[in-house]
């Protein structure tokens, strides 16, 4: 007999049946977007920011409205960032659009609406659209880019949405601060597009739109991503495994959800490998779970090199941190463990919390990698 497919995907964003819940975060993305509005969207990596995204543009969208998603995580130089967003915008004009016909006279609609670029179609078994610039100052680029963008729109009264993912990098790039304000300035004329600007790095994204002496001041509604409640997660896990016909013990869930914090990424992971690993008519019990998490973590060789890195005081602030889930750091058998004083991990803490290293949280703190703090627990 045939094994379903795996009904778990930890590697990638998802959408459609690997995605789970937030229903009322659809609603509400899907109506600022409607009313033009711009969203700050804050949460820590990988709990799903980017595939809520995905979710929204590819299955609840409407067609009428452009849309693409751009990660600027990686980029480090001003020449990066006009590339992505090129990218971005060719990738919103395009659409799912395959056809030759309509792709051509897509491109001849385009043209003169770029200052100092042309629009090229590359024909192939995948066809292509281009913006090729030849202006060799980014600032000017970038402008020309949204320029023309804006423009297309305005001619085919359409509307569009920008999602920028970890829009917090542009500060670290050379100039960021008349990038900053360039980006600024673009915004301003946006016309019928809403921006969704994301960030893990909490402090550093809300400082950008709520200091006054800075660009982006007040230019979007801040929108904080909550993780998903447990019991729709649970309910979400178990339809997935009755298609093997595997059960799950709740208590073993529930040590899951409870290690991983809530980050999707994780639950399924975890729920891959135990979907592969389970015969059919059988159950994951808590044991299962234990030994499943266990050997993930027991994987991550890479945590010693980074634990390297840290000072003495840094590295028994992490610990403490870890091993009391964020949770009473501050009591006396914990700076005696430790042989750290108060001060120094008052110090310590906020230090991390400035680097984002590790956030707070009711009252504590959690972690920004959940997989580093499992491990730390385990030293």
């Amino acid at each position: 007999m045939r094994t379903p497919p795996n009904p778990f995907r930890f590697d990638r964003e998802v959408s459609g049946d690997f995605f789970c819940g937030r229903e009322a975060d659809i609603k509400a993305i899907l109506s600022h977007i409607g009313n033009g509005t711009n969203l700050i969207m804050f949460a820590k990596r990988r709990s799903g920011k980017s595939s809520l995204i995905k979710e929204v543009f590819e299955n609840h969208l409407s067609k009428d409205i452009l849309s693409t998603h751009i990660d600027i995580f990686t980029i480090s130089t001003r020449r990066e960032l006009y590339e992505y967003l090129k990218a971005g915008i060719e990738t919103s004009l395009v659409g799912k659009e395959t056809n030759l016909e309509k792709l051509s006279n897509l491109t001849q609609s385009l043209r003169g609406l770029f200052d100092n670029a042309e629009v090229k179609l590359t024909i192939s078994s995948s066809p292509s659209l281009e913006i090729v610039t030849t202006q060799r100052d980014y600032f000017k680029a970038i402008t020309d880019l949204f320029s023309g963008y804006f423009a297309y729109l305005d001619k085919m009264n359409k509307k569009a949405v920008i999602a920028i993912d970890e829009f917090q990098k542009i500060l670290s790039l050379s100039e960021g601060e008349k990038i900053e304000a360039l980006l600024r300035t673009i915004a301003n004329k946006r016309g019928s597009v809403s921006f969704i600007f994301t960030g893990s790095k909490k402090n550093l994204l809300l400082s950008m739109f709520n200091d006054k002496n800075r660009p982006f001041y007040k230019l979007g509604m801040e929108y904080r991503l909550e993780k998903i409640a447990k019991e729709v997660l649970f309910a979400w896990v178990e339809e997935r495994l009755k298609r093997k016909e595997l059960l799950i013990d709740e208590n073993a869930f529930d040590l899951l959800y409870k290690e991983a914090q809530g980050e999707p990424r994780f639950i399924q992971m975890a729920l891959y490998a135990l979907y592969e690993e389970k015969q059919p008519m059988s159950v994951i019990d808590r044991g299962d779970m234990m030994r499943c998490i266990e050997e993930i973590i027991a994987y991550k060789s890479d945590f010693f090199l980074l634990f390297d890195t840290y000072s003495v005081t840094k590295q028994n602030t992490l610990k403490i941190l870890a091993k009391t889930n964020g949770e009473d750091i501050y009591n006396k058998e914990n700076l005696e463990a430790f042989e750290i004083s108060s001060s120094s991990l008052q110090s310590t803490v906020k230090s991390l919390l400035k680097s984002g290293e590790i956030h707070e949280e009711g009252g504590g703190y959690t972690f920004e990698d959940v997989e580093f703090k499992m491990w730390l627990s385990r030293i």
